[in-house]
């Protein structure tokens, strides 16, 4: 006959027993849905990557489609003028100026200026009615001090949103004596309050469509551009003011942005749409990773950023023509930075 303490035993035995049980179910059934979920990461990767190998091959295929139809896949290398930096004003040069970036930042800086005094040298030399260069998104000054004092019977005038960089670029004007260059804030998008009487527009990596706002105001007053884009992964459906244009509260945003992406109707023919035209863009602004050069010719990895950055910047310049300008696409001399196409505009007498 069983005790009541052998039915205990029993109980708890068999109580342990299923508790045990319940245990491997609940661990098992915890490795199965840890492994379906793997299962499904995997699968979300695997996809991922498919779809991003897909969109490369149709940005490639559409590239060089649209490039063959533009007649161009190569920029022509700017010779840069050699510039006697001993002959300008220390305010105005951008190696002893630049307090960020050290010795190497200040050299790019100076062969950008150079590139930018070549294509200007060379507009001035045409026999066009040059007197005021208007340098938009001029920061504190690198291109529009450095022109300012290689070209002194011209009036150069720079626009930055930032007070702060216009605060510091109107002290170096000050300490450097010279008396045809000023600076004052002002927004990239508004033309009645930037570009005034100005015979030239240029702008040297302002960020995204703002590259764009220069090239549509230069092209609506019918003068000459020379601008190095920046960016083109920033630009966006509906359009993108100056940087911080919320933060310094200069505008309202009433003005809708009308820019339309492909720019041009030769890119649009060649079969690119806004989204194939944003992966392009998003493509184009790779910059490289450790251990490889985005400004090698012979780097795989940097083959289809080029591209794509060519297509982007050919899409500007189709678009300038089809405004009845002349264009040119340049890339700067080495050491210039990866950032280093050069799009130059003039218009065709009407």
């Amino acid at each position: 006959m069983t005790t009541r303490d052998e039915r205990s035993r029993e109980d708890s035995s068999e109580a342990s027993t299923a508790t045990t049980a319940t245990n491997v179910d609940d661990a098992r059934a915890r490795e199965e849905t840890e492994a379906r979920r793997r299962r499904q990461r995997e699968h979300r990767k695997r996809n991922r990557a498919r779809n991003k190998l897909a969109m490369r091959r149709e940005v490639e295929g559409l590239a060089r489609a649209f490039l063959a139809r533009a007649g161009t896949e190569t920029a022509t290398k700017t010779k840069a003028e050699a510039v006697d930096w001993t002959r300008v004003p220390s305010e105005a040069d951008p190696l002893d100026k630049n307090a960020k970036g050290g010795e190497a930042r200040g050299l790019r800086k100076r062969n950008q200026v150079a590139t930018f005094a070549t294509h200007l040298r060379s507009l001035v030399a045409s026999g066009r009615d040059v007197r005021t260069v208007v340098d938009f998104g001029c920061g504190t000054g690198s291109v529009v001090m450095a022109c300012a004092a290689l070209f002194p019977q011209l009036k150069f005038v720079g626009i930055d949103l930032n007070p702060v960089s216009i605060d510091i670029l109107n002290r170096r004007i000050a300490e450097s004596g010279m008396t045809n260059v000023s600076a004052r804030v002002g927004l990239i998008e508004e033309s009645e309050t930037t570009l005034d009487d100005a015979d030239v527009a240029l702008a040297l990596h302002v960020c995204g469509e703002a590259t764009d706002f220069v090239m549509d105001q230069a092209i609506e007053r019918r003068i000459p551009f020379i601008i190095a884009p920046c960016c083109v992964g920033k630009v966006q459906k509906g359009g993108m003011r100056s940087l911080n244009r919320m933060r310094n509260d200069l505008i309202s945003i009433e003005k809708p942005n009308s820019i339309e992406r492909p720019r041009s109707r030769l890119m649009r023919a060649a079969g690119f749409d806004f989204e194939s035209y944003m992966n392009a863009a998003a493509l184009a602004d790779w910059s490289g990773h450790q251990g490889v050069d985005p400004t090698d010719a012979n780097e795989p990895l940097a083959r289809l950023p080029r591209l794509a950055k060519t297509a982007i910047e050919t899409d500007r310049g189709a678009f300038a023509r089809e405004n009845n300008y002349e264009v040119s696409i340049f890339k700067m001399p080495a050491q210039s930075g990866i950032r280093d196409d050069v799009i130059v505009g003039v218009p065709h007498h009407s």
